[in-house]
């Protein structure tokens, strides 16, 4: 089976068929699979001219007004069986349910808004979207969170330290991993996000893909690509989703499950109580 590579990309605004033919150049250069972009601005008077130029996969969730807009687009060489389509909050989130080589996988795409005011709400929304989802199918969570969790991923502090404790628990509860944290988890200086204001920088990494920790074994790489016509970078996973199919072979520990505090404390009180039966 062919890696599928997932990317996600803040273009601040594809209005314009200059911006939206740069944007659309650069991911068929790229040659990615699945993309998640954020922030492009458009209403449904433009998806004609989108497929025209990517072709049939392309997928919108339009803002209300001309800010915000996300879009998940397939590679023309991938096409997977859409089983359905969730726009559940106009321009913030896009949630396709697909299935690719047996496996169902659910893509959802979000952008959360400037303001760290409303960043809490949203959020809360989020985590009650995400509930709705089936716990047992492969969840791909990617996007623009304009929230980080670790002081390590901005260069100053948390603007919504509330809206960071939601989505910390979004994380806890779906059992998500930071892919990308976990193939560098040495890195300190890489950052998808720079503003600069009174001569003063500021970094932050807020474009981020999180996948299911029960297919992490399937994720090889992930990298950090600055975008020449963004102030964003693209971030990508490379993965390989595959349903599991029966066979023989030996059984090995995940050893990452030794990092996660809930399954460690709810295997120890097993391993007691089976002692003492």
């Amino acid at each position: 089976m062919t890696p599928l590579t997932i990317a996600t990309l803040n273009t601040r605004g594809c209005r314009m068929a200059l911006r939206r033919s740069q944007v659309l150049s650069y991911l068929r250069e790229g040659g990615y699979s699945v993309v998640f972009l954020q922030e492009i601005h458009t209403d449904p008077t433009a998806e004609d001219r989108w497929r025209l130029e990517w072709g049939d996969g392309v997928y919108f969730s339009h803002s209300t007004t001309w800010q915000a807009g996300v879009a998940t687009l397939f590679s023309p060489n991938l096409r997977p069986k859409v089983l359905g389509v969730t726009a559940a909050m106009p321009g913030h989130l896009l949630h396709l349910r697909v299935r690719m080589e047996g496996l169902v996988v659910n893509l959802v795409n979000i952008y959360a808004p400037q303001m760290s005011s409303k960043r809490p709400q949203f959020y809360q929304r989020v985590s009650d979207f995400l509930g709705t989802l089936d716990s047992h199918e492969c969840l791909v969570l990617g996007g623009d969170f304009n929230t980080t969790l670790e002081e390590r991923d901005r260069s100053g502090a948390e603007p919504s330290p509330a809206a960071a404790n939601i989505l910390r628990g979004i994380v806890e509860h779906h059992s998500l991993v930071d892919i990308w944290h976990d193939h560098h988890p040495d890195d300190t200086s890489t950052f998808t996000f720079v503003r600069v204001e009174a001569h003063r920088s500021h970094h932050s990494r807020l474009d981020r893909i999180y996948l299911s920790r029960f297919h992490l074994s399937q994720a090889h790489s992930s990298a950090i690509r600055p975008a020449p016509f963004s102030d964003h970078h693209l971030v990508t996973i490379t993965v390989s989703l595959h349903a599991e199919r029966p066979g023989p072979a030996y059984w090995h520990f995940n050893n990452s499950l030794l990092e996660d505090e809930s399954f460690v404390t709810s295997f120890r009180e097993f391993w007691l109580a089976w002692r003492e039966q």
